[in-house]
C-alpha cells in the first residue's frame, strides 16, 4: 500500500500533536480521574498559594493542591494526597517558598511520635508561614533597636573624659607590658645567676641531713644509756614501793606497841615514829603516782644559719609531768658553744615556761595555732636582753619544719636559720 505525500506528512502531524498532548498532560500534572484521598488543611493566610502546587511530605512530593477557597474560619487548601502515603496524626501543615521568589508549596513536617495515621477527608489546621510583611517589621524593630544601641554608644564613647580614660588604660597597658617583658627577662637571669647557689643549697641540704642522722643515731645512745632499755625507771618504782612497804609495816610495828607502852618518853617517840611512817607513806604514794603519769619526748633538729652560713645541732628532752606541767632539758649549739637548756613550765595550748635558755636565765611562751603549728618567744639574758622567735610546723607524724630568729630586737646580732626536727 503505496500513501502519498500528503498522508505521510498528515500521518507524522498526528502522531506529533498526540506526543504533545501526552507530554502535556504528564508534565503538566494532569489527570482525568483523580487518584488519592483528600486532606483538608486551614489556615489564617496562604500567602499566594493556589491551585496546583505541589504538596510534600518531609522534602518529598506526595500530592498537589486540589483547591483553595475562603471561609469564616480561614482559608482552606483542599489537598489530594496521592495513593499509598500515609500522613501521620499530629503532623505539622505549613507552607514554603522554593527560593527567595519560587513557587508556593505545602509542606507537610513528621511529629516526633507516631500514634496513627489521617484518615482520608480528615480536617487538620495549618501553620501559618512567616510573610514578608512580618520579616519587614521585625527588621524595622531591629534597626530602631540597633540605632538606639549606636546612638548610647556615641554618647559614652564620644565624651572627651571617655577617650582619655580609654588612652590612658591603652597606654597604661602597653607600660605593664613591657614591665612584664622587664620582668620575665630579669628572672630568666637571676635563674641563669643562680644556678651554682641552688646546687649548693642542695648540697647543704644534703649534709645537713646527714649531720641530723648522726646526731640522732647519739642521742638515741644518750637516752638508750640514761634509761638502761627501761631498766632505771623499773628501778624507780621498784624502791618507791619498797619503801612504801617498809613504812607501812613500820606504821603497823609502832601501833601495836602503842597500847603496850607506858613510859612517856617511849610513847612520844612511838607517836612521833608513827607520824613519820604516815608521811613516808603518803609521799612515796605521791611520787608513785607521778612517776605513773610521767611522759618523756626526745627531739633533734638540725638548723642552718642563712646570715652566718653555718649549721647547728640541738637536742632536748621534754617531760610532762601532767597534762598541764612539763619541763624541758636539752643542749643548744651541740659541738659548738654547748648551751645549756632547762625549763619549768605549766600550761596547754597556751603555756609559759621559765629557767635557764641557751646558758643564760630567761623566760617563755609558746602557743599552739592550730593542730600542726607552734609559735615560741623566749627572753634570756637579764644583763643584755635578747629576743628569740620560733617557729615549728608539723609535716609528718614526727618531723617538723623549724623558723628560728634571734636577737630579734638586736637589729646588728639577728640571725635567721631554717632547718628540720625530729621526735622519738
Amino acid at each position: 500500500m503505496n500513501l502519498s505525500t500528503e498522508a505521510k506528512v498528515g500521518a507524522v502531524t498526528i502522531v506529533g500533536l498526540l506526543l504533545l498532548a501526552y507530554m502535556i498532560v504528564h508534565l503538566g500534572g494532569f489527570s482525568f480521574s483523580d487518584k488519592g484521598y483528600p486532606v483538608t488543611a486551614t489556615f489564617n493566610q496562604v500567602s499566594g498559594l493556589k491551585e496546583g502546587n505541589l504538596v510534600r511530605y518531609a522534602g518529598v512530593e506526595v500530592g498537589r493542591v486540589q483547591a483553595v477557597s475562603v471561609a469564616p474560619e480561614g482559608v482552606k487548601v483542599r489537598l489530594l494526597i496521592s495513593p499509598g502515603v500515609k500522613i501521620p496524626q499530629g503532623a505539622r501543615f505549613t507552607i514554603g517558598t522554593d527560593g527567595l521568589l519560587g513557587e508556593k508549596f505545602i509542606n507537610i513536617l513528621p511529629p516526633a511520635a507516631n500514634s496513627g495515621f489521617l484518615p482520608p477527608g480528615a480536617q487538620v489546621r495549618g501553620e501559618d508561614p512567616q510573610g514578608l510583611d512580618q520579616l519587614i517589621a521585625t527588621a524595622d524593630r531591629v534597626l530602631l533597636d540597633i540605632q538606639a544601641l549606636v546612638k548610647s554608644l556615641n554618647d559614652v564613647l564620644g565624651d572627651e573624659k571617655v577617650k582619655g580614660a580609654m588612652k590612658q588604660t591603652l597606654l597604661n597597658a602597653r607600660q605593664i607590658t613591657d614591665h612584664l617583658n622587664e620582668l620575665s627577662a630579669s628572672l630568666a637571669r637571676m635563674a641563669q645567676s643562680s644556678e651554682g647557689d641552688i646546687q649548693d643549697t642542695v648540697r647543704n641540704l644534703r649534709a645537713m641531713s646527714g649531720s641530723l642522722r648522726d646526731v640522732a643515731a647519739r642521742v638515741d645512745k644518750l637516752v638508750a644509756n640514761v634509761d638502761n632499755n627501761g631498766q632505771t625507771a623499773t628501778d624507780l618504782r621498784e624502791t618507791l614501793a619498797n619503801l612504801k612497804a617498809t613504812s607501812a609495816r613500820v606504821e603497823k610495828m609502832a601501833a601495836s606497841l602503842e597500847g603496850v607502852v607506858t613510859d612517856p618518853e617511849t610513847s612520844r617517840n612511838l607517836k612521833e615514829t608513827l607520824r613519820n611512817a604516815r608521811e613516808a607513806s603518803e609521799k612515796a604514794n605521791r611520787i608513785l603516782s607521778k612517776v605513773d603519769g610521767v611522759k618523756a619526748e626526745a627531739g633533734i633538729e638540725m638548723l642552718y644559719d642563712t646570715d652566718n652560713h653555718k649549721y647547728r645541732s640541738s637536742a632536748d628532752v621534754r617531760i610532762q609531768t601532767s597534762p598541764r606541767d612539763f619541763a624541758v632539758i636539752g643542749v643548744s649549739d651541740i659541738g659548738d658553744s654547748s648551751k645549756t637548756n632547762f625549763q619549768v613550765g605549766r600550761g596547754e595550748g597556751l603555756a609559759g615556761r621559765a629557767g635557764v635558755i641557751d646558758g643564760k636565765a630567761g623566760i617563755g611562751v609558746d602557743a599552739k595555732l592550730g593542730q600542726q603549728l607552734r609559735l615560741s618567744v623566749d627572753a634570756y639574758d637579764p644583763n643584755d636582753v635578747r629576743v628569740k622567735l620560733r617557729t615549728q610546723y608539723q609535716i609528718a607524724p614526727d618531723t617538723f619544719v623549724v623558723g628560728q630568729v634571734d636577737g630579734i630586737n638586736k637589729s646588728a646580732d639577728t640571725s635567721t636559720s631554717v632547718g628540720v626536727r625530729t621526735t622519738f
